[in-house]
């Protein structure tokens, strides 16, 4: 008779912690906004450098300052950091983010290697099971943490990049957006419209082989409100059968 009350006891406690051990899953946030405007100040302190803001790209070493083009010296950095073309220091419209890729520019690129620095670690998105696991761009300006929602990975041509265009109209986004979402290798879950906030990453590569025309790109919309963050679906498209026999060394320099 003990050991069966025993038993039900011990029943009775697997199932208490289990459950509460299924609620913490289901309302623990898959992504957690972190603040960063303290560190922009440190930054500041240290280098004599204000940066514009701070990026931060979920599953990756990305987290480090976002400088205007012609304040500080991009073309040698001595830090981890990342440049706007423009020297806006509240959020626009739309925000595009350079960095450099020097240890990464192969056509099987390394998932997020420790001694990757700046937007290396961005070409991990090439990845499936990396972009299935990790989809959010937090971005820290004028005192305030943004996040983003990312809806399109591909490359392109580095002549047709828009470098400076931040005040898009909402005729300008939605053409965007449809060239994004087009060319993108992943159809996300996501929705996005042309009164979303956009933020574009953008980084140098060597995936297609030798040529230098090509730039990976991440694009990805604003967290809307009362959105929750939360995980969503991810599948390859059709195009992206390409880079899947790039990946297993079919490179060829040709249009994209």
């Amino acid at each position: 008779m003990k050991q069966r009350k025993y038993q039900k006891t011990m029943i009775s406690i697997f199932l208490i912690v289990l459950v509460g051990l299924t609620f913490t899953m289901i309302m623990k946030p898959y992504y957690r906004v972190e603040n960063r405007q303290k560190k922009i100040n440190n930054f500041n302190i240290k280098n004599h450098i204000n940066p514009l803001g701070w990026l931060r790209v979920q599953g990756t070493n990305i987290d480090f300052p976002i400088v205007y083009y012609n304040d500080t010296d991009v073309t040698e950095p001595k830090y981890e950091l990342g440049w706007n073309y423009s020297e806006d220091r509240k959020l626009t419209k739309r925000v595009t983010i350079f960095s450099h890729n020097v240890l990464n520019v192969s056509s099987t690129p390394l998932i997020t290697d420790k001694n990757h620095k700046r937007f290396e670690q961005l070409l991990s998105f090439i990845y499936t099971d990396f972009v299935k696991k990790n989809k959010y761009i937090q971005y820290t300006i004028g005192n305030k943490n943004y996040l983003y929602k990312i809806y399109g990975i591909s490359f392109q041509e580095e002549e047709k990049l828009d470098y400076e265009n931040t005040k898009i109209n909402r005729k300008e986004a939605k053409k965007y957006i449809k060239k994004t979402l087009d060319d993108s290798y992943f159809k996300f879950d996501v929705d996005v419209k042309e009164t979303d906030h956009l933020i574009t990453l953008v980084t140098c590569t060597r995936f297609f082989g030798n040529t230098t025309k090509y730039s990976f790109v991440v694009d990805a919309r604003m967290v809307r409100k009362n959105e929750r963050i939360k995980n969503y679906q991810v599948t390859e498209k059709k195009n992206y059968k390409k880079i899947k026999k790039t990946l297993e060394g079919d490179v060829e320099d040709e249009k994209i």
